[in-house]
């Protein structure tokens, strides 16, 4: 599964698409502060930051989302801007690792090539753990555990001779959700936010990470024939009706934010998704 899918920016109005040119500028920064020659900064942009034919599932790049729930969670809790710069610097890097390592992992890296992949997230870690240990030790402590746990759902992921299940496939995708859940309760983390506001932002980006992995399945289907995609488990009425119950679950946890967040932050899941639901599913 991809760890950072639904990239589109449709429907999401202005607002994201001017946040994901401010990712462009915060790409550069990264480039320019974090790696120590222009050689190094070419090979992380070409890997890590556009698209490539080393990693081909990676499309438009950097992907907008996780940084972008981040930096709502943050703001409405009167974190203070250098931290929110760092923590959206950090989401940056955080999302591009794992989707590379999820490409490593999956075998979708381009045969030959492999070497490339695993250099460029040699190069991410330590700019990853610089900015960590820059937003505090209550971060560090808080992320670190998270991570930990989100690589167990490599363990519980089905291997070839297994077939996933629609319920497997829901469980599955719950704990790959601790991806971006991380992040966003790392951005209330950082912003001072009280526990049950914490785990009011570790929902939000649990259902998003949710809604996102079914948008991707949705984009992929039809050039990817992998057997737990989405679309090629549920037939389109349970896909549709699952994926409405995503939308139910984030709009009742944004709804204790002020609604101008609230708005943007679920504006990218108001467009008419199920309109790219194939007529006919290879397997159901």
């Amino acid at each position: 599964m991809e760890t950072d899918g639904g990239n589109s920016l449709e429907g999401s109005g202005d607002y994201l698409q001017e946040f994901y040119e401010q990712k462009l500028i915060q790409v550069q920064t990264l480039l320019e502060e974090e790696f120590g020659s222009d050689e190094t900064r070419q090979y992380v942009y070409r890997l890590a930051f556009k698209g490539n034919d080393v990693l081909p599932k990676r499309d438009r790049r950097p992907k907008p989302t996780t940084a972008f729930q981040a930096d709502q969670i943050h703001r409405i809790h009167g974190g203070d801007e250098e931290t929110r710069q760092t923590l959206l610097q950090f989401a940056i890097i955080v999302a591009e690792y794992y989707d590379i390592v999820d490409d490593v992992i999956d075998g979708d890296v381009k045969p030959g090539h492999e070497r490339e992949a695993i250099v460029a997230l040699q190069f991410l870690m330590p700019v990853l753990v610089r900015l960590l240990h820059r937003l505090g030790d209550d971060a560090v402590e808080y992320w670190t555990w998270e991570a930990t746990e989100l690589v167990e759902c490599c363990v519980h992921e089905p291997t070839a001779d297994e077939k996933q299940t629609e319920a497997g496939y829901l469980d599955l995708l719950e704990e790959q959700a601790l991806l971006r859940s991380s992040i966003t309760g790392l951005a209330a983390i950082v912003a001072g936010a009280d526990d049950e506001e914490i785990a009011r932002a570790e929902e939000v980006g649990r259902t998003v990470h949710k809604l996102m992995q079914f948008t991707t399945d949705l984009n992929q289907y039809g050039s990817d024939d992998d057997p737990s995609n989405a679309v090629a488990l549920f037939d389109k009425e349970a896909f549709s009706g699952q994926y409405q119950q995503f939308k139910d679950e984030l709009d009742e946890t944004l709804a204790a934010y002020p609604e101008d967040y609230a708005s943007q932050m679920r504006a990218p899941w108001q467009g008419g998704h199920m309109s790219k639901y194939p007529d006919e599913s290879k397997d159901n």
